[in-house]
């Protein structure tokens, strides 16, 4: 699966119904994103701790908790389409400078710099970072801090975050990517965002074993990008979706959900291996999309 579509975000649209697993098409935002109800009940966010932890941080030192639930082994790599496609679409050259935000153990990092980007890197967390610089060998620049305390020597022609952005206030981060990004230089923002849990009827069944439909997109994305949208610094955003799949058996669906926090008990993650185990031959397809946005920095 690879780029899907390509168009602009204009805010919160229609949203799609919540067992449907096809490939999103036109509408960029599709799952609900702040407790709305869908059907008879409200939906429950599996990534509800990491949304409330990411609204504390640096206080709740977020990124250490999420480094010590088995994040490094479990996280999502993403499509390579995604990284071709911000080469393409931003019209990027070997050697042309990158700002990462949010590292984390180097997923993106290592992408980037394989395509000829000179990196700067920045993590708050030194464990994670200790990760990252293992998977490029030198090939890209590491700030140990925060995303806010970045001071740069000269902007870059790319700064991009990959399920990250939402862990930095907005209204500091519009200001930081205005001084950031060369005028005509690019914002790049991906989010992982759920497309199906897994065939029908595995999400009837979370939902019965969680008391709710899970939902699919995390919680603090429109927060995160409306005050750049607002800000009139960049271009409308343009959203480019890159499906994927991933079958996966029970243990590691769990270790996966896991990442996301939530206050679940162990019974009900046992009860989810065993569906999976005895309902669906062992395994579940989940599908996601890649959902990256794009801006172009304006004079």
């Amino acid at each position: 699966m690879g780029h899907d579509s390509d168009v602009p975000f204009m805010g919160r649209q229609l949203l799609q119904a919540p067992h449907s697993s096809a490939v999103p098409s036109n509408d960029p935002l599709r799952t609900p994103t702040d407790g709305n109800r869908v059907g008879p009940r409200a939906v429950r966010s599996p990534f509800r701790l990491r949304d409330s932890l990411a609204a504390r941080w640096p206080e709740s030192g977020a990124r250490i908790l999420l480094a010590k639930s088995s994040i490094c082994g479990n996280r999502t790599a993403y499509p390579d389409s995604v990284f071709d496609d911000i080469v393409e679409s931003t019209r990027l050259a070997p050697g042309d400078r990158a700002i990462e935000i949010g590292a984390g153990t180097g997923i993106a990092t290592e992408q980037l710099v394989d395509r000829g980007l000179e990196v700067t890197a920045i993590e708050p967390s030194a464990a994670l970072a200790d990760v990252a610089k293992s998977k490029v060998t030198g090939r890209a620049q590491f700030f140990i801090g925060r995303f806010e305390d970045f001071s740069p020597d000269s902007s870059a022609k790319l700064l991009a975050a990959f399920n990250s952005l939402h862990w930095v206030d907005p209204r500091i981060a519009v200001d930081l990517a205005v001084q950031l990004v060369e005028p005509g230089g690019s914002l790049a923002l991906v989010w992982t965002e759920v497309i199906s849990w897994g065939e029908d009827p595995f999400e009837e069944l979370i939902a019965e074993t969680f008391g709710s439909p899970w939902t699919k997109r995390l919680d603090r994305v429109d927060g995160s990008m409306q005050p750049i949208m607002q800000g009139g610094r960049f271009d409308e955003f343009q959203v480019h979706h890159h499906p994927f799949e991933r079958t996966l058996d029970g243990p590691t669906f769990v270790a996966v959900t896991k990442t996301y926090g939530g206050d679940y008990t162990d019974h009900q993650y046992q009860a989810i291996e065993r569906i999976i185990s005895d309902d669906f031959g062992g395994s579940v397809t989940k599908v996601e999309d890649a959902a990256l946005y794009l801006a172009t920095r304006l004079n």
